[in-house]
């Protein structure tokens, strides 16, 4: 076999830093962990990046193909769905599966998100429980995910696309672009967020970071997230 530096170079994707989740999930967040006290930092990274390429990558990819096909009539229906149905598996996945992942590498078990209801409430309560040096703002959040969309998304891909157990008429919604199109902003939000959240927990003692305002992105890499000095408190 030839040594790496002879293996031929291909195009892997041709999605750039420019793309808000790019620039956000595999440069922003490894870029924090830089400065935390995690012992597997490059682990994590590696998790990271390999959620945003293996899977939120796959889901935009199908988006974009809808953004194009969406209104031509002339392109197949069952060549629609399949891109409305592989993005949802894709960020189902790229949610469930592989942030489920990155987190139990940072030593953070968050099963519980994705129970039923009963059991979700008491892994919140055991969470908050056991890990105090969690910002409460991790259980706001994925409560209010669950609400908004992720209860939604989980059954349009267990009981439809997996286990036919409900009709297409009461998934329709799935299958319009404006749907397509805030699923993929929550998902990788939600994923971005939770994962900073618990990042944050390792950061030294002395630095913070907080929301770069809109206004003050760069286009070309439009990051979410800046230090700051920690504010100490006073007695």
């Amino acid at each position: 076999m030839a040594e790496p530096n002879k293996w031929p170079i291909k195009l892997f994707a041709d999605v750039g830093s420019a793309e808000p989740f790019v620039a956000r999930l595999t440069i922003g967040l490894p870029d924090i962990l830089d400065a935390t006290q995690f012992p597997n930092r490059e682990e994590i990274k590696e998790s990271i990046r390999e959620l945003a390429m293996d899977s939120v990558t796959p889901a935009f990819l199908s988006l974009r193909e809808l953004r194009k096909l969406a209104t031509d009539e002339k392109v197949p229906i069952l060549t629609k769905q399949k891109n409305y149905e592989d993005m949802y598996k894709s960020l189902w996945a790229a949610y469930k599966d592989r942030m489920k992942i990155t987190a139990n590498q940072m030593g953070y078990d968050l099963g519980f998100l994705f129970q039923k209801d009963s059991l979700f409430d008491d892994g919140c309560a055991q969470f908050t429980k056991t890990r105090p040096e969690v910002s409460e703002e991790l259980i706001i959040r994925m409560r209010r995910n669950r609400e908004d969309w992720q209860l939604a998304l989980r059954r349009f891909r267990n009981d439809y696309l997996e286990h036919k157990k409900i009709k297409r008429e009461e998934v329709e919604e799935f299958y319009s672009l404006a749907h397509a199109e805030r699923t993929f902003h929550c998902v990788w939000v939600a994923i971005e967020e939770i994962l900073a959240i618990l990042i944050a927990t390792k950061l030294s003692g002395n630095f913070c970071f907080s929301d770069i305002p809109d206004t003050e992105r760069n286009p070309s890499l439009p990051l979410r997230f800046r230090f700051g000095l920690a504010k100490r408190r006073t007695s």
